[in-house]
């Protein structure tokens, strides 16, 4: 079986990216919608994705063809896929609706795309701007510098404090100039591994769990598909510390996922949801999900609550990618702004205003 997973070409064991992930997913949505076999229909339309895609849907036909269902396909393909959508699509198969879950999942990819992307048109100006800023920088501090501090001698006056160490900070330029250099690089770096569908597995979200509103906006994305996902076991019998379990692994949240099995085996153990959260733990569960799940059972409709909990979710997720898209630039932009100006001030306004002092003294 092994040796299958290089079937097809394409690069199957590599991480597929998010965008690939995304377009893998709606061709099994729709084979899914439509009633057609997955092993016959993603054999049939493989060779019309792009890219690694035709070998990874070619790859997963085969094994479904030799009797594997598609969770074991997709658990075999592991170096491609990310535990985070086998889990989706065994949840998706336990409820007998696995439509439904590859939506919820669609719609988690899409949030996330757009996000990224959001967060990339907010960095290319800016790091445009402070990467000119910096060359002019050096240009001054390794050339202009030395030009003053003759011109200071040319005229007999005594350098000024500022010119020292404007000049102290030229002369040692060869230490620190690809400092800026290799940040571009990490940042390019970190943005590529951003974009591979194994990072959604990561509970911070690594690169752009650092921009602001980034990590509440993940993380109500997390809560609408583990409130979408939960409400649809539920409907279908599955067991309720099962069901909690199997959401939080969709979500691909590390602290959720323990949080959720260790609330599993307390009610396992015959203590009520209440029971199981009066030490004030689990924590990493939204505020009104962790209500829901603890009180539900004695308020109301445990799966009617978390109907209304997730459109909630993804609206507020929705406006924070809205509030990135519109202010995230800006932000970055006076903070690059504010640091050139003080860059300049300190190494050629201080150097020329300490001149002009000098000359105009008796």
């Amino acid at each position: 079986m092994a040796s299958t997973g290089s079937e097809g070409g394409g690069g199957v064991g590599r991480p597929v990216t998010v965008e690939e992930l995304v377009a893998l997913n709606e061709e099994i949505a729709a084979l899914v919608k439509a009633g057609s076999p997955l092993e016959a229909g993603l054999g049939r339309t493989s060779g019309e994705l792009p890219g690694r895609l035709r070998g990874i849907a070619a790859t997963l036909a085969g094994r479904m063809k030799r009797g594997e269902s598609l969770v074991e396909a997709l658990d075999a393909e592991a170096g491609s896929i990310p535990p985070l959508y086998r889990a989706v699509v065994e949840a998706g198969v336990r409820t007998g609706d696995v439509g439904k879950a590859l939506a919820g999942m669609s719609s988690y990819l899409r949030g996330f795309v757009e996000a990224r992307n959001t967060v990339g048109l907010a960095l290319w100006y800016p790091l445009v701007v402070a990467t000119l800023a910096y060359a002019l920088f050096v240009g001054l501090v390794v050339v202009v510098a030395p030009r003053f501090a003759e011109a200071f001698a040319s005229l007999g006056l005594p350098a000024t404090r500022a010119l020292e160490f404007v000049e102290g900070i030229g002369r040692t330029a060869w230490l620190w100039w690809p400092i800026w250099p290799i940040v571009l690089v990490a940042i390019a770096v970190a943005w590529v591994r951003s974009g591979r569908a194994s990072r959604l597995d990561a509970s911070s979200w690594t690169f752009l769990g650092l921009f602001p509103w980034m990590r509440s906006l993940v993380r109500d994305y997390q809560s609408a598909g583990f409130a979408d996902l939960l409400a649809l076991l539920l409907e279908n019998q599955v067991a309720y510390p099962r069901a909690v379990s199997l959401a939080a692994e969709a979500t691909g949240d590390a602290s959720l996922i323990a949080d959720a099995r260790g609330l599993s085996l307390e009610l396992e153990r015959g203590a009520s949801a209440r029971q199981a959260v009066a030490d004030g733990g689990f924590r990493s569960f939204a505020p009104m999900l962790r209500w829901v799940l603890t009180h539900g059972h004695s308020e109301g409709s445990v799966v009617g609550a978390l109907r209304n909990l997730a459109p909630m979710y993804r609206a507020r997720a929705a406006f924070k990618a809205e509030k990135i898209r519109i202010f995230l630039p800006s932000l970055i932009m006076i903070v690059v702004g504010t640091s050139a100006t003080l860059l300049y001030a300190l190494s050629l306004f201080l150097p020329l205003t300490g001149m002009l002092r000098e000359l105009a003294g008796p």
